[in-house]
């Protein structure tokens, strides 16, 4: 009995010290780092919460180095701590750095529609479609989209009075934005009406639902792959099942033939994209990947967005009657109606908005592929570190947008910190980069922007918001790779006197 419990004393005792060997990895390299728990690594509270609040507690306390060495696990991954060197990876180091993490965990093998996402393919790849892609979501072609932009948007303002008379002022705001997003990309992907706002299940929001819960029951093999990159050489994921597939193919034919027999000509996504298969012969395949690229960019990301801020604004009253007031007076002056133009030249809107996804950046971090070393300066150039090749980068914007050397109260809701300019200074030094930045930065943010920034004008025009009874005042995320709140969020909608 002794013989096989010492046997299996010995067993753990291996194990165990197999399980640690790796942990000197940042020892022996020379590079800094929080010491890391026996099973978990630097991520002690990775069953109970988004990691994110652990990177956040790391970035703090080496706010002052490049970045540190930490452990997903046993997976040693760097953490990059310095804003201006974030910004570099992004923009200036491109070229070290230029592949998504998730480029290994997708192919087009094994999903052939999300594949061709620009986000999962690699470098080479990555720059023919964007090269494609990238027209469509020009400022000229967001422009010409603002129509359907504002239909959408009074809609959504009758849905919200229907819904307040029938079931009280009480409204989850999910449901809200992304009925609203939904409306948009119907309309500009497949040129259809969606009807989000006049039934009470539409098949398409549905459509859009399913689709994203693929992605969320992935997010475990995602996690999988963070914490043992051997993985992704054993498992490659397919994040569509067959039915979301066909339902976005059958859209985008029904929409293209809808579009050929009345002699359409709206400057729309779908215009692009016939344009791009008249030209170049585009498969099936590549016309529903291109697709779902739009609506990736425009559904949940600016969903996920308008929650929060419509959530910062119920919480902070004088932004929001400040804001309303400045939106009231230019009504007046244009004559009661708002151009494209005017959303551009409205500064506060901006700053609302910019202080919003500083504190809630609709995706809480970046990881960068590294394929070769590079020196980083640090300290004012007084001292170097030495980035090792091979090594994953994480990039942490929610640490970054809360910040306390670049941002003065970084827990405070105040817009007036992006006043004159300020956004360009923060910018510069890496502190603000919602839809990351350089030659990898989101096609979509142009849309995204617009469309959220019309909705907020007709919701200031015609309601007040103030948080429902039981929300916190202090929201936490869930655990997922997009900045979803712990909870729905539910604002009191009370409707303006005119």
């Amino acid at each position: 009995m002794l013989f096989v419990l010492g046997i299996i004393v010995g067993i753990v005792c291996v194990l165990l010290v197999i399980w640690r060997w790796n942990y000197n990895f940042w020892t022996n390299k020379g590079i800094d780092g929080p010491k890391p728990s026996l099973l978990l690594g630097n991520f002690p509270n990775y069953f109970e919460k988004n990691f994110i609040y652990d990177l956040d507690d790391i970035y703090r306390k080496y706010r002052s180095c490049p970045f540190v060495g930490i452990y997903a696990l046993r997976t040693p991954r760097i953490f990059v701590t310095d804003p201006e060197f974030s910004k570099k990876i992004m923009t200036t180091n491109f070229r070290q750095f230029h592949n998504n993490e998730v480029v290994d965990m997708i192919n087009m093998k094994s999903d052939p529609i999300v594949g061709r996402n620009p986000f999962w393919m690699p470098h080479e790849e990555w720059k023919t479609m964007r090269q494609e892609i990238a027209p469509a979501f020009s400022n000229i072609r967001v422009k010409s989209q603002y129509p359907i932009i504002q239909s959408s948007c009074q809609r959504m303002i009758q849905y919200l009075k229907k819904r307040i008379e029938s079931k009280g002022s009480t409204i989850p705001v999910s449901d809200v934005t992304r009925r609203y997003t939904n409306e948009n990309l119907m309309n500009s992907i497949f040129g259809l009406e969606a009807h989000a706002f006049e039934k009470e299940n539409p098949s398409s929001l549905q459509f859009f639902i399913d689709c994203l819960s693929e992605f969320d029951k992935n997010n475990k093999f995602f996690l999988c792959g963070f914490i043992w990159p051997f993985f992704k050489r054993f498992y490659k994921y397919r994040l569509l099942k067959p039915s979301v597939r066909q339902f976005l193919e059958d859209m985008l034919k029904h929409g293209m033939a809808f579009r050929k027999e009345n002699q359409g000509n709206r400057d729309d996504f779908l215009a692009y994209l016939m344009q791009l298969q008249e030209k170049k012969g585009s498969s099936t395949d590549e016309m529903v990947a291109h697709a779902l690229t739009f609506i990736l960019d425009g559904y949940e990301t600016s969903a996920i967005v308008m929650d929060w801020l419509f959530y910062e604004l119920a919480r902070n009253t004088r932004v929001q009657e400040k804001l309303r007031g400045i939106i009231e007076d230019e009504m007046k002056k244009s004559g009661g109606t708002f151009t494209f133009e005017t959303l551009s030249d409205l500064p506060y809107l901006d700053q609302v908005l910019n202080e919003t996804l500083r504190l809630n950046p609709p995706i809480l971090f970046f990881m960068k592929q590294c394929n070769e070393s590079i020196e980083v300066p640090f300290d004012n150039g007084k001292n170097v570190k030495t980035y090792p090749k091979d090594v994953t980068a994480i990039m942490s914007m929610y640490s970054l947008g809360r910040d306390p050397i670049l941002y003065e109260n970084p827990n405070i809701f105040y817009p007036e910190r992006f006043d004159d300019g300020a956004i360009k200074d923060y910018k510069d030094k890496g502190g603000f980069v919602p839809f990351g930045d350089g030659p990898r930065i989101c096609l979509g943010m142009r849309f995204a922007i617009a469309q959220i920034k019309a909705a907020l004008v007709d919701i200031m025009l015609n309601f007040t918001l103030t948080l429902s009874p039981g929300m916190p005042q202090e929201m936490k995320v869930q655990r997922s790779f997009f900045n979803v709140p712990e909870k729905d969020i539910c604002v009191d909608f009370h409707p303006l006197e005119k």
